[in-house]
């Protein structure tokens, strides 16, 4: 079983936010200060997008299981099998990620041809080998080419100010109406679910539309369907998604959203090494809610079947600080639907997400920014022959959905990380257990944009029983050259007081984490 949870992990997305837009929002700011990044020589249609990431750290996170060390992602002290330990381990993580892009000039614009490609390792492990995430061994040698994005790009001209871009094949897929290729990070993670609920690779078609007038963008849509799991090509035991998104701009900063979201689950559970769905290790894995929904709560698990919903509100106003010093957004959201046990009786679907956050730029810089954040999750009652926590894209795929605003380094997870990934709350719902959860940050830019000097704090709740626990952290980032940022993080867990969901003993020590990082955006 570890070989297989192993294989598992090999073929895993990788945690992190989408490349195209941290990229896009280092384009933004250099345009701003009136430096360009050198563009491709007229005609050859070529443009390419990279990420390099390389991190060293010092932690006392271990790995109970020997067969799972190299990547571990999933819940702090569960049954990823990572806990923290009482020594100090070192290691040093790289990452290099890149994206072209061919639109024939003969076309105009109109079509393109998009690709996505990651090479990751820990230095030190592993050579003359095959898989993800391996290769960094004396001699090298390995094989580890990672597919991200595989698309064709679709750009016809319509009248009236409407635009209209549609995305076939293997893509981003998240929780916003915003596209991903043409976002800054804030549009993405401060908008529709912010990545708390959809955060990977799908692949499917997806259509990104809007209205535009002299004034600006008025309307904003997405429709899109993504096939997640198929394992019978001529079989109805696939598992699919539908999404239909629509934000309006009525207020020079204010948007309003309304979201929709469809999932439809035939797969009986039994898809991939672990498992998919709410009855799956791999849920439980990721820190996500398992039913268990044996009668007797021994023998074989049924097989299932599940129809999910998501509908949500969304509201903000200046939410990326472009228009003002202040800026606000909201999220409500409904998760619903059914699952159907084989000879079990159904369980419907009822939890309930809240969250709100607020921003204040108070001095010269990028980086001078007060933030605070509030977040409700709806707890399950065992005691009901209902589930009243909510689902997310983790209970389908590694890794589904990362919450990313909340500014914590081990309490939530890390949205900078790259082959480890841990948190003490990694899934938004809390394995079902429910949340109530604060966060905030000050930061200074002790040169305006070019270092910044920032110290944050959060809080987490279980409803009733106890703490997850108080994270403290800090950091201290420069960013030396455009879009090359440099930076030293440090943070620590304190306060817990209720044992991991799936964990086989008691509490953890207090974990902690101390981590260098360099990221270069390269045009």
């Amino acid at each position: 079983m570890t070989l297989l949870l192993l294989a598992a992990l090999a073929q895993a997305s990788e945690p992190g936010a989408p490349i195209e837009a941290r990229a896009t929002e280092d384009a933004a700011r250099a345009e701003e200060q009136g430096v360009k990044p050198t563009l491709p020589k007229p005609g050859n249609g070529l443009k390419f997008l990279g990420l390099v990431q390389f991190k060293p750290t010092a932690t006392n996170l271990t790995s109970t299981n020997p067969f799972l060390d190299g990547q571990v992602i999933g819940a702090l002290g569960g049954t990823s099998g990572m806990t923290a330990g009482e020594s100090a381990g070192f290691y040093t993580e790289q990452r290099v990620g890149a994206f072209f892009t061919y639109a024939p000039p003969i076309l105009d614009g109109h079509a393109a041809l998009s690709a996505g490609f990651e090479v990751d390792w820990a230095m030190g492990d592993q050579s003359y080998s095959t898989g993800g995430n391996v290769g960094g061994g004396f001699g090298a040698d390995g094989v580890n080419l990672q597919t991200r994005r595989m698309n064709v790009s679709l750009k016809p001209d319509l009248p009236g100010g409407h635009r209209l871009h549609v995305i076939v094949g293997m893509q981003w897929l998240g929780d916003s109406v915003n596209d991903p290729t043409a976002s800054r990070p804030d549009d993405l993670f401060r908008s529709g679910g912010r990545v708390m609920f959809w955060g990977s690779e799908a692949a499917g078609v997806a259509a990104y539309g809007g209205y535009e007038t002299g004034w600006g963008d008025r309307l904003r849509y997405r429709l899109g369907a993504f096939s997640l799991y198929e394992r019978g090509l001529t079989e109805p035991d696939d598992v699919w998604i539908a999404v239909v998104d629509v934000q309006a701009h009525p207020l020079y900063a204010t948007t309003v959203g309304g979201h929709a979201w469809a999932l439809r689950d035939r797969s009986g559970g039994q898809q991939g090494l672990l498992g998919v769905g709410p009855s799956s290790s791999l849920a439980e894995w990721q820190g996500a809610a398992r039913l268990d929904l044996r009668p007797d709560g021994e023998g074989t698990a049924p097989a299932i079947s599940t129809d999910l919903y998501w509908l949500a509100l969304d509201a903000a106003y200046n939410h990326n600080l472009a228009k003002g010093p202040l800026g606000a957004t909201a999220l409500a959201l409904l998760n619903t639907g059914t699952v159907y046990g084989q000879g079990v009786p159904n369980v419907p679907v009822r939890g309930f997400v809240g969250d709100a956050e607020v921003r204040l730029r108070y001095a010269e810089g990028k980086g001078s920014v007060i933030r605070v954040e509030g977040l409700y999750v709806s707890a399950d009652d065992p005691d009901t022959q209902r589930y009243e926590g909510v689902f997310t894209g983790n209970t389908y795929g590694i890794v589904g959905a990362v919450h990313l605003t909340h500014g914590c380094l081990l309490l939530f997870p890390d949205p900078f990380s790259i082959n480890r990934q841990l948190a003490v709350v990694y899934d938004t719902s809390a394995a079902g257990r429910g949340l109530l959860a604060v966060s905030g940050s000050v930061g200074y830019d002790v040169i305006p944009s070019r270092l910044t000097v920032r110290g944050g704090a959060a809080h987490a709740h279980e409803p009733g029983v106890g703490h997850y626990g108080t994270e403290l952290n800090a950091s201290v980032i420069a960013e030396p050259w455009l879009f090359l940022r440099t930076g030293l993080h440090a943070a620590t867990v304190v306060g817990r007081d209720v044992p991991p969901a799936g964990a086989s003993e008691g509490l953890p020590r207090n974990p902690w984490m101390v981590y260098g990082s360099l990221d270069w955006v390269v045009f």
